[in-house]
């Protein structure tokens, strides 16, 4: 007897021969450390991806580092051709500052300071002559089920490089699991307000509102922004405030346009031009964040835009009181939320003028100051002349 066809499968969990180019670099020797004698430094990243926040944080935080007479490289540790790792560079942030590098240099490339950007690239640079440093913009484990790549993630930070979290909840999430054996420094979260400006808002029609407009950011390769839930939590919200005669029109972004959400319209990936367009025109702004914080509630706070976030996610870590409206991520809260919100068009101005306030308080020259003493400091007991 054979089974039945069906058209459910095992959950996917990989294939080693993803990592058939890299697999000599996996072991679990402590990172051999050498504090830099020159000035070069390189980011050693999985090539660059359009639209990609993470990979646009470390060309902004590459560039700050080449404005202050660092030699900056990026180095891919995975197939992709130096055009396009230019091209898309350039996309993500015109005007970088940097030498993009192939996965053909990775062997004859030298660095004073070698900086890995994801778990794997822990692996990649740990034991190559320098001094390693570990960018970490989440906590990466999440990444995965609990498993072994869960457990390989978690090892990098046990690993001896020199830790820098963008932000403190990496930070303590790593000092809480792991077994630290290594400095683990904290720099700002920044927010970039002139790509998103600021456009004054007239909150007064809130309160007459039978329609209020959702601009939702989510990915739906990325869990720790919540596409699943949120689809559901939006859709059971839509009825429940269509029972009190409002109708909630939710545009999404984030995603590739050929994926079909259960409600609402998908615009798709959006540059930073149509972004601050659906920030101005729209009511409220959504973009969960259940691992480490997004750049994308930063923006929509910006431009002006009124935002919610969810108390399941990091929001906390990131965001003074009364400069967003705070719920729970379940349809019934944040129907209450928005209506309570609408209702009351003077605290709407309030939070966005308070956002505004906190926003010039994190800046990416605050950043540059966090990151630049640190790199500064490695040099501290060396007698370096910078080129």
């Amino acid at each position: 007897m054979k089974p039945a066809k069906t058209k459910f499968s095992d959950a996917p969990d990989g294939s080693i021969h993803q990592y058939d180019q890299i697999l000599k670099y996996f072991n679990d020797r402590q990172a051999d450390q050498t504090k830099p004698r020159g000035n070069r430094i390189t980011f050693v990243t999985t090539g660059i991806i359009g639209y990609d926040g993470g990979q646009t944080t470390m060309l902004h935080l590459g560039t700050l580092l080449a404005n202050a007479g660092y030699d900056v490289y990026y180095l891919s540790y995975v197939p992709q051709s130096q055009d396009e790792m230019i091209q898309n560079a350039e996309f993500n942030y015109p005007g970088y500052k940097g030498t993009c590098l192939p996965m053909g240099e990775l062997e004859s490339h030298q660095s004073d300071i070698w900086i890995a950007t994801l778990w794997e690239s822990v692996y990649v640079i740990k034991n190559k002559p320098g001094y390693k440093m570990y960018f970490v913009q989440d906590y990466e484990p999440y990444f995965y089920p609990y498993g072994d790549r869960y457990q390989m993630a978690r090892r990098t930070y046990s690993l001896g490089l020199h830790m820098v979290s963008l932000g403190p909840w990496c930070a303590h999430m790593i000092t809480t699991h792991c077994q630290v054996n290594s400095p683990i420094d904290v720099i700002n979260f920044p927010v970039d307000v002139a790509r998103y400006p600021f456009k004054e808002r007239d909150t007064k029609p809130y309160a007459s509102k039978k329609e209020i407009k959702l601009a939702v950011y989510t990915k739906w390769s990325s869990p720790r922004r919540a596409p699943v839930t949120i689809q559901i939590v939006l859709e059971n919200c839509r009825r429940l405030l269509r029972a009190k005669g409002i109708d909630l029109k939710i545009n999404y972004f984030g995603t590739g346009r050929s994926k079909r959400f259960i409600n609402g319209e998908n615009l798709g990936k959006l540059t930073p031009p149509e972004l601050n367009q659906r920030y101005h025109e729209a009511d409220f702004g959504i973009a969960p964040s259940m691992t480490n914080f997004s750049l994308v509630p930063y923006e929509m706070m910006s431009a002006g835009l009124p935002l919610v976030d969810f108390k399941e996610g990091t929001g906390s870590y990131f965001l003074k009181d009364d400069t967003y409206f705070s719920c729970h991520l379940d349809e019934r809260d944040l129907a209450k939320t928005l209506q309570a919100a609408c209702a009351n068009p003077d605290t709407i101005t309030q939070h966005i003028e308070k956002a505004q306030a906190y926003l010039k308080t994190i800046s990416w020259e605050r950043t540059e100051k966090d990151m630049l003493a640190i790199i500064a400091n490695l040099y501290a007991d060396v007698d370096v002349i910078k080129s």
